[in-house]
C-alpha cells in the first residue's frame, strides 16, 4: 500500500498545541463569553488549522474520499466541515468536563444500555471499547458524577495516550482533578497497571479503551480488517485485554446534534459485544479477532451516519513498519 508524503504514522506526530494555554483560554471564554461568540472563535481557529495544517486537511480529503467511494449515501467531500467539527468537540470536551451535560439532554437509543447500567448495579464489571468517532467522553464525564442511573459509585480505568494529548491533560487537570485520577497511560502497560485492570473489573468497575488506535510499539501485533472498503490495522492488544478479562463487552458512541453546533445534546449508543471473550489461551487470537471485526462494523456504519464527527486525522490505512523498515510481521 503506497501512502503520500502527508500519510505519516499517527503516534510520530506531535500535539497541534504546543501549551496549554489554548484550552485555558477556551475555559475562560465558555465561562464569560455569550454561546454565539464561543462559536465564532471556535470557527475562525478551526479555519486557521484547516489552512495552515496541511496533514489536517490532507487526511480529512482521503478519509472522505473513501467513505465516497463505499457509501451511497455520502456524496460530497466538505473538509472544512470536519476540522470544523473537531474543534468543536475540543471545545465540547472541556465544557463538559467543567460543566457537565445535562441528563435529560442525553438521548439513549433503544439498545443495550439498560443492560450495562443492570449489570453494574449488580457488582459486576465490563470492558468499554470507544473509538475516535464522536465523543464518547461525554458518557465518562456523566459516570464520574453518577448520574446515569447507578446506585453505587463506579471505579473506572481509562486506557489512553497522555503523550499524544499531554497538554490537553494538563489543562483538564487543572480544570476538573478528577480528569485524569482514574487514567492510565497505554504507553506505560506494566504488570502493576494490568493488576490494576483487573481489579477494576472484580470492583464492579468499567475499564474504557479505544479500539481504532495503534500503539507506539513498533513490534506490536495488529489485526487487518476492511474499512470502508479498504484494508485497515487496528490494535491487538485492546482486544486480547478484552479477552484476557473476559468481562462483558460493550461497544459505546456518542455523538453530538448537528456537526457544528454546542448544542449541548447528543446521541448515545451502547451495545453489547456479540462475540464471545474470556475460556483462556486456546482460541484467544481467533476471539480477538472476531471482536475486532465486530467493532469495525459498527464503526463503518456510525461513520456513514456521522460522517463529520471522525477524528483521525492522519492516514488510517496505512500499516505501521516494524524496525529495520520492514512491514510488521506480527500482523494477523
Amino acid at each position: 500500500m503506497k501512502n503520500t508524503k502527508a500519510g505519516k504514522e499517527w503516534f510520530s506526530e506531535k500535539e497541534a498545541s504546543t501549551s496549554t494555554r489554548p484550552y485555558r483560554l477556551t475555559f475562560w471564554c465558555l465561562r464569560h463569553f455569550p454561546r454565539w461568540l464561543v462559536h465564532f472563535i471556535t470557527y475562525c481557529a478551526a479555519l486557521y488549522f484547516f489552512i495552515f495544517d496541511k496533514r489536517c486537511r490532507l487526511e480529512s480529503v482521503r478519509y472522505q474520499k473513501n467513505l465516497r467511494a463505499y457509501s451511497q449515501t455520502f456524496k460530497k467531500v466538505k473538509p472544512l466541515r470536519q476540522v470544523a467539527a473537531f474543534a468543536v468537540t475540543v471545545v465540547e470536551k472541556i465544557d463538559c468536563w467543567t460543566n457537565p451535560i445535562p441528563f435529560e439532554n442525553i438521548h439513549f437509543n433503544d439498545d443495550d444500555v439498560q443492560a450495562l447500567i443492570d449489570q453494574l448495579n449488580q457488582g459486576k464489571g465490563a470492558f468499554i471499547i470507544v473509538s475516535h468517532l464522536g465523543d464518547s467522553e461525554v458518557l465518562r464525564s456523566l459516570a464520574n458524577k453518577n448520574e446515569i442511573g447507578i446506585q453505587r459509585k463506579i471505579p473506572i480505568a481509562v486506557m489512553s495516550d497522555r503523550k499524544i494529548s499531554s497538554n490537553f491533560s494538563k489543562a483538564m487537570d487543572t480544570m476538573n482533578k478528577n480528569f485524569t485520577l482514574n487514567t492510565i497511560d497505554v504507553n506505560e502497560i506494566t504488570p502493576a497497571t494490568t493488576e490494576r485492570v483487573l481489579e477494576t473489573i472484580s470492583q464492579g468497575g468499567l475499564v474504557v479503551c479505544a479500539g481504532d488506535r495503534l500503539s507506539k510499539n513498533p513490534k506490536e501485533r495488529f489485526l487487518v480488517h476492511d474499512f470502508l472498503g479498504k484494508p485497515a490495522p487496528f490494535s491487538y492488544g485492546v482486544y486480547f485485554l478484552a479477552d484476557l478479562i473476559g468481562a462483558p463487552v460493550y461497544f459505546v458512541w456518542g455523538f453530538r446534534n448537528g456537526n457544528l453546533v454546542l448544542s449541548r445534546k447528543c446521541d448515545m449508543f451502547v451495545i453489547k459485544a456479540k462475540s464471545q471473550v474470556g475460556g483462556g489461551r486456546k482460541g484467544r487470537e481467533k476471539r480477538a479477532d472476531d471482536l475486532c471485526s465486530e467493532f469495525v462494523r459498527h464503526l463503518e456504519s456510525f461513520a456513514q451516519k456521522y460522517p463529520y464527527q471522525w477524528y483521525n486525522f492522519f492516514d488510517f490505512w496505512m500499516f505501521p513498519k516494524a524496525e529495520g523498515g520492514e512491514k510488521n510481521a506480527n500482523q494477523l
